[in-house]
């Protein structure tokens, strides 16, 4: 007689190591597809001096994954956000930051998936012009191949995201010698080289104010990174690796969106560039390589696309995953397929997006809905990462005294990340369109309220922990804290 096997209880341990980790933090961000989307703006703001402002937007972005970094060290979690800042700031704070961590991520995905759909079409036939219809339909199709893939677990998704970024990087990278040739060669009219003076506020339209408005849509560029830390059950080294992977991620974004800044921004005037908005990368493959191969770069735009959908629905899936481990979400989203995935976490987060696009794209241009969201999402990530980062601080608060590498590692460094965090989130919600604005402020003060209501009265043990802080002496690697008086 047979016995039928139990379902499985916890995620797939030691599923992946430190490269993979790398790679679902790069894959999270889909550097072309981000780079497509925002380089028009960038230099509508900053000019020629975009570069000098993804680097320092770039270095805020490292500070703070310093922070998340200190954070997975004392506890690695699925649910990083809402364990961490609910067990050393406030309980109903760490509610609200993980519940807006889903929507965030759920939001974005509700561009990325409208925008995998049109670039996939396009692709296929640059021509034609679809119908919202067809759009929904081929989105529709893309999802249910990421919920697929996010079922069979974070193995073969990462293995799919490793073949997914060669087949990008040699299509950008082709591009890239190609588009410094042409800008060298000094033959073509608004093409301009390299130069150093892009790393200096000096080409910037606006001067310093010209790089502050484009921090804001540069800091968009950078989202995503701290997804490898919501899978560190499933990695080797769970207290080393998720940490190390997000800064070693965020450092090589800083290098590659620099390149990327310096040398696409060069291959026609500012002028040209900015008349493209979108579709400037789709505008560099004509330039720079005519004919049916011109539609590389869009293929690298849409494989970006689709593999940070992907990433966004299995980092979302944990921390909803999580929150209903520990009670906090109904009890069957805490499921799991038999490859030891979120099972129901994974079917709806990926139903949402396909279910939401259908009045973005009846209601308005796919454009226009596509930016309102990314960006709105992009305020509330603004806004946890200051968060955490704060959270990481106050955790280390009294051993920052005790010696250099504390005082720098776990003080100077996120706090200088988060306050820069706060900046730029001040300066979106000050600089973006009102509907954009609006949004984003209503996403972050809704999660807050709900945050707060969930904790008021409730008897669960969660929003009665005791504050943890970290004690002088302690090994900065171990899970043991003790609780703040």
């Amino acid at each position: 007689m047979s016995v039928a096997s139990s379902p499985p209880r916890s995620l797939r341990a030691n599923a992946m190591g430190l490269f993979g980790d790398w790679v679902a933090g790069i894959a999270t961000v889909a550097p072309s597809s981000s780079v497509a989307f925002t380089l028009a703006l960038m230099i509508s703001f900053a000019g020629l001096s975009s570069p000098f402002a993804v680097l320092v937007v770039g270095f805020g972005m490292l500070f703070v994954a310093v922070g998340y970094s200190r954070l997975n060290n004392w506890r690695p979690n699925a649910g990083a956000p809402f364990v961490w800042v609910g067990a050393v700031v406030r309980p109903w704070l760490g509610f609200a930051v993980g519940f807006g961590a889903i929507l965030g991520m759920l939001f974005a995905n509700i561009g990325n998936i409208a925008l995998a759909g049109s670039y996939l079409i396009s692709v296929i036939a640059p021509s034609y012009h679809p119908s919202s219809l067809l759009v929904w339909i081929v989105s529709a199709a893309l999802l249910a191949i990421v919920v697929a893939l996010a079922i069979r677990g974070v193995r073969p998704s990462i293995r799919v995201q490793m073949a997914l970024l060669i087949l990008e990087y040699a299509i950008v990278i082709l591009f890239l010698i190609l588009a410094i040739a042409y800008e060298v060669s000094g033959h073509h009219p608004g093409a301009h080289a390299p130069s150093w003076r892009m790393f200096t506020p000096s080409l910037s339209l606006g001067g310093f104010k010209g790089i502050t408005s484009a921090a804001v849509p540069i800091a968009f560029l950078y989202l995503g990174w701290e997804s490898t830390l919501v899978l560190s059950e499933e990695t080797t080294n769970s207290k080393i690796n998720p940490g190390r992977a997000a800064i070693l991620g965020t450092s090589f974004l800083i290098l590659w969106y620099t390149l990327l800044t310096v040398v696409f921004q060069g291959i026609a005037s500012p002028k040209d560039i900015i008349a493209h908005g979108t579709d400037v990368l789709a505008y560099a493959g004509t330039i720079l390589l005519p004919g049916p191969f011109e539609r590389l770069l869009p293929v690298a735009v849409f494989v970006a696309v689709f593999g940070t959908t992907q990433l966004q629905l299995i980092a979302s899936s944990r921390v909803v995953w999580a929150m209903a481990r520990d009670k906090l979400f109904p009890e069957f989203l805490a499921s799991l397929s038999r490859h030891q995935a979120p099972f129901w976490a994974s079917l709806i987060l990926g139903a949402i997006p396909a279910l939401a696009l259908i009045p973005y794209l009846v209601s308005t241009s796919a454009n226009t809905a596509i930016g309102d969201v990314i960006s709105a999402a992009g305020l509330w990530y603004l806004f946890m990462y200051a968060v955490i980062a704060f959270t990481s601080v106050w955790f280390y608060r009294r051993a920052l005294l005790t010696n250099v590498r504390f005082f720098f590692g776990s003080g100077v460094i996120p706090v200088v990340g988060g306050v820069m965090m706060v900046i730029a989130l001040i300066y979106g919600l000050i600089t973006q369109t009102a509907a954009i604005a609006w949004v984003g402020g209503l996403t972050i003060v809704v999660c807050l309220v709900i945050g707060a209501i969930y904790a008021l009265g409730s008897r669960h043990p969660y929003f009665h922990q005791p504050r943890m802080i970290y004690e002088p002496g302690e090994d900065a690697g171990s899970s043991s804290a003790k609780a703040s008086r």
